[in-house]
């Protein structure tokens, strides 16, 4: 039978205190940095540059009192760090269209369709009021 190598989710170091590797070759400085923030409300967190990897920081989870028990925080902050990988990844990928879309909602104008704007609400020539 072949051991099969899981990663590390957490490093335990009392039940008030978490260290969480993060390996920067797979998720972004950017998605660490919101996840830590995300969780701020519930325990004091650290990001520091991981000494013995070059491509990684670690996270430092710290419970707001001593007898905080920060057991489940770890998978937590791992499912977060993976939702806001994503998040950043799809905000790279469709900016161009978020800066359009928002460009054209304050813009006076049309910037998509020149033409658009020679209408008239009351003569509807593209047939918007009619039932379809």
């Amino acid at each position: 039978m072949e051991e099969v190598c899981s990663p590390v989710v957490a490093w335990k170091l009392d039940s008030a205190h978490i260290a969480v590797p993060i390996d920067l070759s797979v998720y972004s400085i950017g998605a660490a940095m919101r996840v830590a923030y995300k969780f701020t409300d519930r325990c004091f967190v650290f990001i520091e540059r991981d000494a013995n990897r070059n491509t990684g920081v670690m996270v430092y989870l710290v419970g707001r009192a001593r007898s905080a028990d920060l057991s489940s925080i770890a998978l937590d902050f791992r499912n977060e760090l993976l939702d806001q990988q994503l998040r950043c990844h799809l905000e790279e990928q469709f900016r161009d269209v978020r800066t359009l879309i928002v460009a054209q909602a304050f813009s006076e104008g049309n910037l998509i369709d020149g033409d658009a704007d020679e209408g008239d609400y009351r003569s509807d020539p593209r047939g918007a009021g009619q039932h379809r």
